[in-house]
Order: structure tokens, then C-alpha cells, then sequence
């Protein structure tokens, strides 16, 4: 979890996010220079809601999630997202109105991160194209993942909601806790039990 390999695995993700176009190397390495390199211990916080996002996260290692306390259930956590290796995150809307976030951000586990300062963000995307374009792709990518979950809390299933989720993110769903995943999929830790012992005996 060093911050050379970190700053490696940025780089790496940049490059195919963006392929065929290739970054400046001047640019690139500007970009690296005032990237932060964090270690967190599982239940560390690198944002908190009321708090304006500054920065961008690259996930290098371990896992994230983000939650918001919902005012109309006594404050009780709801988890939005889980992030794991090559995610870039923030909370989008606090970052770019710079409005105080609404998002929680904390490591499920030991987590490596990149953070980079909105500061040294824009300067790379002035400086090169490539790193423009990245940043574009990344929020897209956040958008249509956002519009994607909307779409499943509404459409499918509570079943169909695990189903899809252990089919899709398997490794995730065998590193979170059961009760984490509860609150993902809009369950509650009972709900999610009876679904889990009627899969494991055989339910179609």
C-alpha cells in the first residue's frame, strides 16, 4: 500500500480508461505530484456529510462505502454504494456546486487511496486532454451507476435485488457485512436473511 504503487495504479486505470489516447507525461506526473496517498483503518472517514468535497478518491486497495443519515427513520445509516480497487469516488454534487456533502465516505477495510485536491484536478484537465477525458468518463460512470441502482430499488424484486447483486459484484458481496448489504438493497437485516436461507435451499 505504498504511495508509488498507488500512484502506479492510477496511472493504469487513467491509461485504459482513456486509450487510445495516451496522457502527457509532464501532465501526468504534475498530477501525481499533488496527489496525497492515505492509508485508512476500517471505519475511517475521508468525507463526511455537512463537509464540502475538496477532493477526489482513487480506491488503490480495500473497500469503501458511502451512506447519508436519513432524517426521516431517527438519523438511521442508509449505504448508497460499496467501492473496491480502481473506483474513483466523491460526493459529485458537494465537489462540483462546492455545497457542503450529503455523503458519508468510510473504509469497510484497510484501504490504500489516492486523493486528489480539486487544485491539482483541474490543472491536469487544462494541461491535457487525456486527463480531461478521464475525468469526464469517471463521472459518467458515476451517473450511470447511480441511474442504474435508482432503477433496480424501483423495478425488481427483493430477491431479484440480491440476485443481481451477488451475480454482479461477487467478490463485494462476500467482503461486506450482511447487515450493510441489508441496507444497500433497501432490506432490512431480517428480510435479507429470509432470501439468503430460501436461496441456500434450493428457491428458484
Amino acid at each position: 500500500m505504498t504511495r508509488q504503487a498507488a500512484l502506479a495504479a492510477l496511472s493504469h486505470r487513467l491509461k485504459t480508461a482513456v486509450a487510445p489516447l495516451v496522457p502527457d507525461q509532464t501532465a501526468l506526473a504534475a498530477l501525481h505530484s499533488g496527489a496525497r496517498h492515505r492509508v485508512l483503518e476500517k471505519g475511517q472517514h475521508i468525507l463526511r456529510a455537512g463537509v464540502i468535497a475538496e477532493e477526489v478518491f482513487f480506491v488503490h486497495r480495500g473497500l469503501l462505502r458511502y451512506y447519508f443519515n436519513d432524517p426521516g427513520a431517527n438519523g438511521q445509516e442508509r449505504t448508497g454504494q460499496f467501492f473496491d480497487a480502481g473506483i474513483v469516488v466523491t460526493d459529485a454534487e458537494s465537489f462540483l456546486a462546492r455545497r457542503p456533502a450529503e455523503q458519508n465516505f468510510e473504509a469497510l477495510e484497510k484501504s490504500s487511496i489516492v486523493a486528489l485536491p480539486r487544485a491539482t484536478l483541474n490543472a491536469g484537465y487544462d494541461a491535457d486532454h487525456a486527463i480531461e477525458r478521464f475525468g469526464r468518463l469517471m463521472l459518467e460512470e458515476a451517473l450511470v451507476g447511480s441511474q442504474r441502482r435508482a432503477g433496480r430499488l424501483l423495478t425488481l424484486q427483493p430477491e431479484e435485488r440480491y440476485r443481481r447483486f451477488v451475480e454482479t459484484r461477487p467478490e463485494v458481496a462476500r467482503r461486506v457485512p450482511q447487515y450493510l448489504i441489508a441496507s444497500y438493497l433497501g432490506l432490512t437485516p431480517e428480510s435479507l436473511s429470509r432470501i439468503r436461507r430460501r436461496i441456500a435451499n434450493g428457491a428458484p
